[in-house]
């Protein structure tokens, strides 16, 4: 006993002695100043400044509530000296070697301590033995770098302390399971006076103390709260003993609580997330299970009967064991949880399960959030969207994204961490993706090789999954025979050049058993013949095609070109394609912009003039120069107009007008300006898009690739110009001439 008595006060004094090297701790005057062997070329670390002195406190003694002492009993105290240099300034790093006439053990083995950043050294003092008493000495000398100096020493005398610890009780000797009391003493001298600062420690047969050890003060008292719940959170109940023990005294004390028997008083529904149960056949686990938790007084209450019920639930649906729907009595755990395994059908709803205490009917909950709804992936429940559908074949990482949603056949998401696989013809694709909880995930198309050379790229996406079919008997299940598929799908492959039949080296996927005659075969969801069953699952396909365009545009100039090319007039409509391949089968990528802009380059001032012919002298032939080629042109003499028709070099005669006519010509002409603007097509090439097949994307008709401009008071010699750019690519220019 007293061997453990001794190492909890050196515990005791050790954390006095921590606390005192973070600093604080005032020092009274120096004793013994002196400097010896050195020079005064060590820096204090400190300030920086040279030590050319060493100073050290008087030694101070303090007890464990941090008072001045000069006695020490089995609970020790510490011993502390600050050291400064020759302005005053506490030095770091210094030894402090501490000594003793006698009586007593310090906290090091050598007694050697180094200062702290305030330039005090602190050091744990205790009794050697616990029964010795007398008066001793304690000294020190410091020392750094060469510098020494000596504290002045500290008399004290040993005591022994034997403490007793009286009249233990509590506040409340009756608790109800769970509930608190305080619980008193007073720790008393062995001349029954009082005594402070002495530590009591509190221990029970069941339950927690806030705080387990506490150090008596004011006339000796002691007081702590008990409260009636194990560390583990169990509660107690029957008769619990309390003990106090203290390190300085011989003897513990005792005090005896009575429990009240557990009485739960709540019953809470404790999942906490939703619960979204698979139908039976959907893949999922085929079981789930949800918990409730019973307290009394706020703490989980174990082993008491608890009665579930079914109170809302599909009629394929069983609860606590496979089959059973009746009510059952379960009991609840070490942590007041009741877990109740959930068995789903194959028919969807909601499920409401009631808990209810046996002991107190009134004392029940209800689930919340629980439902049978997730099945598999359904033949047309599964959804593909694209975040651009035309890609820049130029670079290596251009990314479009391929989002798959999915639901089964009643509406529902599919079961989370559904797996969906793809596979690609060109470039690369991500191999798969797992579904979220709402029945989504995606993958990356990235652009690299192999490049196929039409520049068209197919991805083909599969799923384990249900077949679509019609329940005819209403049962939510298939049955072969009683129900119809509607879309029979069997074996399917790859459909890289897009004609809905398996060519070689297209990629296949075998799994089907059947020889039953199937759905024709689409580009959407290609299938082989003769491969399909009558069986629900299947591996359910979607196919998607890609281009990799070029950012260099393939233009196609069709009504209003001539035979060499050049517009064959500067007013009304032409139109051309713009392809994003020299196969023209595919359009720019997506995000391109088309514009079309013009420079009217021509300002016409035509003249006229009159003049004889020289063929009949009674006749005057007009004459007009500098005018706009291939148009009409009106000339007025004397209020009579003239139409004079224009060539393509801009002049014009008209003959026939008599002698006899004189006057000057008037020109009637405006000079019209050039104008251009896109009526059709898309003026930023889209990001989803419908790619058709090769064969017929570069027909007329196709409007990812078709565009008509107008033009107005356009003649030759302006600029037309048709504008492509891509974004982060290439934009180029391709110039019209008109004729």
């Amino acid at each position: 006993m007293e061997k453990k008595q001794i190492g909890l006060k050196l515990s005791a004094v050790a954390l006095a002695v921590l606390l005192a090297s973070c600093g604080g701790g005032g020092s009274e005057g120096y004793y013994n100043q002196q400097s010896s062997g050195s020079t005064g070329s060590s820096n204090n670390p400190n300030t920086g400044e040279a030590v050319k002195s060493l100073n050290a406190s008087a030694i101070q003694l303090k007890n464990l509530n941090g008072n001045s002492t000069a006695v020490i009993t089995a609970e020790g105290v510490t011993a502390t000296v600050k050291v400064t240099d020759q302005s005053g300034n506490g030095v770091s790093g210094a030894i402090v070697t501490f000594t003793s006439t006698g009586g007593v053990t310090f906290g090091s083995s050598n007694g050697a301590v180094v200062t702290n950043a305030n330039g005090e050294a602190t050091i744990s003092v205790t009794p050697e033995n616990l029964s010795s008493t007398g008066a001793y000495k304690i000294s020190a000398s410091a020392e750094f770098d060469g510098n020494t100096a000596t504290a002045k020493d500290a008399v004290f005398s040993l005591q022994s302390l034997n403490v007793v610890l009286a009249n233990i009780s509590a506040a409340a000797a009756s608790l109800s399971s769970g509930a608190s009391t305080n619980i008193t003493l007073k720790t008393l001298n062995q001349d029954s006076d009082a005594q402070n600062n002495v530590t009591v420690n509190f221990t029970a047969s069941c339950g927690t103390f806030d705080p387990a050890s506490v150090i008596s003060s004011n006339q000796g008292n002691v007081i702590t709260s008990y409260k009636a719940i194990a560390s583990n959170g169990d509660l107690c109940e029957g008769p619990v003993v309390v003990t106090a023990s203290s390190p300085s005294s011989s003897s513990s004390v005792t005090t005896t609580l009575n429990i009240a028997a557990v009485a739960a008083d709540s019953l809470v529904y404790t999942t906490t997330a939703d619960v979204n149960l698979g139908i039976k056949n959907s893949g999922s686990a085929a079981s789930s299970s949800i918990e409730f938790t019973l307290y009394a007084n706020g703490v989980p209450a174990r082993d008491k009967n608890v009665e579930v019920s079914l109170e809302k639930a599909p009629n394929d649906l069983h609860f606590v064991t496979l089959n059973n729907r009746s009510t059952q009595t379960l009991k609840s755990d070490s942590k007041g949880k009741i877990v109740v395994n959930l068995y789903p059908g194959n028919i969807p709803g909601p499920v409401e399960i009631k808990a209810t205490l046996v002991a107190s009917p009134t004392v029940s909950a209800i689930s919340k959030g629980v439902k049978v709804s997730s099945g598999r992936v359904t033949q047309n429940g599964v959804s593909l969207s694209v975040s651009k559908q035309s890609l820049r074949t130029d670079i290596d990482g251009d990314v479009a994204t391929i989002v798959a949603r999915m639901r089964d056949r009643t509406g529902n998401p599919v079961p989370k961490d559904t797996v969906i696989s793809f596979v690609s013809e060109g470039g690369k694709v991500d191999s798969n993706c797992m579904t979220d909880d709402k029945g989504v995930c995606s993958v990356t198309l990235t652009t690299q090789s192999p490049r196929p050379l039409d520049n068209r790229v197919t991805v083909l996406a599969y799923v384990e999954g249900d077949k679509s079919y019609i329940d005819n008997n209403g049962d939510n299940l298939y049955t072969a025979g009683t129900d119809t598929l509607t879309d029979n799908i069997g074996d399917f492959f790859k459909d890289d050049n897009e004609d809905n039949l398996h060519s070689v080296g297209e990629f296949i996927y075998q799994k089907a058993a059947g020889a039953l005659q199937c759905a024709i075969s689409s580009f959407a969801q290609p299938n082989i013949p003769n491969t399909c069953d009558s069986g629900l699952s299947a591996v359910l396909r979607q196919q998607l095609v890609f281009s990799f365009a070029h950012d260099t545009p393939t233009f196609v100039w069709n009504a209003g070109f001539d035979s060499n090319g050049f517009i064959t007039s500067g007013s009304g409509n032409f139109s051309f394609q713009v392809f994003g391949n020299s196969q023209k089968t595919v359009p720019m990528p997506s995000g391109t912009t088309i514009s079309v802009a013009v420079k009217d380059n021509s300002d016409f001032q035509p003249k006229a003039k009159l003049q004889l012919d020289t063929a009949d002298s009674t006749k005057q032939i007009l004459k007009v120069s500098g005018a706009e080629p291939n148009t009409t042109l009106i000339v007025t003499i004397n209020d009579i107009d003239y139409a004079v028709i224009i060539d393509s070099t801009g002049t014009g005669s008209k003959g026939g007008i008599a002698s006899t006519v004189t006057g000057t010509p008037e020109i009637t002409y405006k000079n019209l300006s050039c104008e251009a603007e896109i009526r059709s097509g898309n003026l930023t090439v889209p990001n989803t898009m419908a790619l058709l097949t090769p064969s017929t994307f570069a027909n007329n008709g196709n409007d990812l690739v078709d565009y008509t401009v107008r033009l107005k008071g356009c003649t030759a010699g302006d600029d037309v110009k048709i504008i492509s750019s891509v974004p982060g690519g290439k934009s180029l220019t391709s110039w019209l001439d008109i004729k």
